[in-house]
């Protein structure tokens, strides 16, 4: 049986793919942006070519699952139909399936929902996992495993739990379960109990208190509850080399490699309304105040403030943008990821800032009110090995300038993007050059059908984005590109 992937993998996923597909339940430890996502998809690909799957569960953080949806239209060789919770779409046009030849059925759940509990009649109900239970999945797929590292927390317990009744149910072993990470073990070896718990119950079996028996030297006093050191390091390295498959940059050859990766989001029903008026017109009214434009230039710069939900003088309009960009760094922060966020104005900048500082980031500013002194101090501060907290350095878009090195950060976010190619360019080079060990993914915070996307379709393909304005201004202000 012969598979051709519908976008032709690297060596590294090959491999993590060909491992996956013999032994069904896997693991993937590959550091962030080496392509787990696209591994995943050709494992369950090729069981459905071989009749063992037809329905693939998807375990994501919630942000991510819009990464699914692009990659699965990206890499997914055959026919399929995928759903979240709420919304349903498909490729019925793409050739082969399943065994029978029918789409492969994707479902792609948010963790947060999925194991999120509800009290009925006193007692605990999980409606989300009910669902999944009768929807009865052939393969889990369970994105940035490293979440579920705590063997008490409701999560792991969860989703072993949910695995275990699904396997009672087939009788083939199945559902498959495949683990997808860059973080495997941040703390220690401990984090990987709990994850192999929901891959294969039989790795290390279920009660974590014989893992530390076996694996586990504990401190004395205050630090009895802490693992100070592992036993048994070799047998411990050669079960988990069993069970999964791990690859570096470097050793993918993609050091300093740049992907684009866009979180959409939607603008509440009231600003929705608004920036439709003001597209279509140069004034509208929002809470009460006056929104105006003198040209269609100016009328960007109004939809582009609507979008973010901050205005230049700091009046707060919404919090749906903030509120993505939050999300997605709660998932950095749990890869232990430094980022560099970039915004347009200050009013932008101390949002993402007191987001990143909320979240538990160490976190600072660089912006127009940063004087000389203090800007070398920070930049000398951020660019010194850091300790176990994650780095996130919050930069108006025309403050990061020419001569500065960033690249200890491999995660770039724009909350907003700037409205130049040479500042936007400039922005990227920050983090690449010879010092980038690691692949480097730029995410875009995009509202969808805004002035957002244009902007974004505008500066990757390198044009003048006021000439693209004025081509055409009704397309460009409702993000038609």
């Amino acid at each position: 049986m012969h598979y051709t992937a519908r976008t032709k993998p690297f060596p590294h996923q090959s491999r993590a793919t060909i491992a996956a597909v013999r032994q069904r339940n896997h693991a993937l430890f590959m550091e962030p942006r080496l392509g787990k996502t696209k591994a995943a998809i050709d494992w369950a690909c090729v069981l459905s070519m071989k009749g063992e799957v037809s329905r693939v569960l998807v375990l994501a953080p919630r942000i991510a699952l819009s990464v699914w949806q692009s990659e699965l239209h990206k890499h997914h060789t055959f026919a399929y139909h995928a759903e979240t919770f709420t919304h349903e779409w498909g490729d019925p046009l793409r050739e082969g399936g399943t065994i029978d030849g029918g789409a492969i059925q994707w479902l792609l759940a948010g963790r947060e929902e999925t194991f999120r509990a509800t009290r009925e009649n006193g007692k605990l109900a999980r409606p989300k996992q009910q669902l999944i239970e009768q929807w009865r999945p052939d393969a889990i797929i369970i994105d940035e495993s490293h979440e579920y590292k705590r063997p008490g927390a409701r999560g792991a317990q969860d989703a072993w739990r949910l695995v275990q009744r699904l396997r009672k149910i087939h009788t083939q072993g199945r559902p498959y379960v495949l683990l997808l990470t860059g973080t495997p073990s941040a703390k220690g070896w401990r984090d990987l109990f709990a994850q192999f718990r929901i891959l294969d119950p039989s790795i290390f079996g279920t009660n974590v208190s014989h893992f530390d028996e076996r694996y586990c030297i504990y401190g004395q006093g205050p630090r009895k509850y802490s693992v100070i050191r592992y036993r048994n390091i070799n047998e411990l390295m050669a079960i988990v080399g069993d069970h999964s498959s791990s690859c570096t940059a470097q050793e993918a050859g993609l050091a300093g490699r740049v992907s684009f990766n866009i979180i959409p989001f939607d603008l509440p029903p009231k600003i929705r309304e608004a920036y439709d008026d003001l597209s279509e017109n140069f004034v509208t009214e929002l809470d009460g105040q006056l929104i105006t434009a003198a040209n269609v230039g100016v009328k960007r710069m109004r939809l582009l403030q609507i979008t973010g939900g901050r205005t230049t003088d700091g009046r707060r309009l919404h919090d749906e943008k903030l509120r993505a960009f939050t999300d997605w760094l709660r998932v950095l922060w749990g890869e232990g990821e430094d980022c560099l966020a970039f915004a347009r104005h200050t009013a932008e900048v101390d949002a993402i800032h007191e987001a990143a500082k909320e979240l538990g980031f160490r976190t600072s500013i660089i912006d127009g009110r940063v004087t000389g002194g203090v800007r070398v101090d920070v930049l000398r501060s951020f660019s010194k090995r850091r300790g176990d907290i994650p780095r996130c350095l919050c930069i108006q878009v025309q403050a990061a300038s020419m001569s500065i090195d960033l690249s200890w950060a491999a995660e770039v976010v724009f909350y907003s993007l700037p409205d130049g190619w040479v500042t936007f360019w400039q922005n990227l080079n920050r983090v690449r050059g010879p010092k980038q060990k690691r692949p480097v993914r730029i995410t875009a915070i995009c509202g969808t059908n805004t002035v957002d996307k244009s902007v974004l379709y505008g500066l990757r393909r390198k044009e003048d984005v006021h000439r693209l304005l004025l081509k055409d201004p009704k397309r460009f202000l409702r993000g038609d590109y």
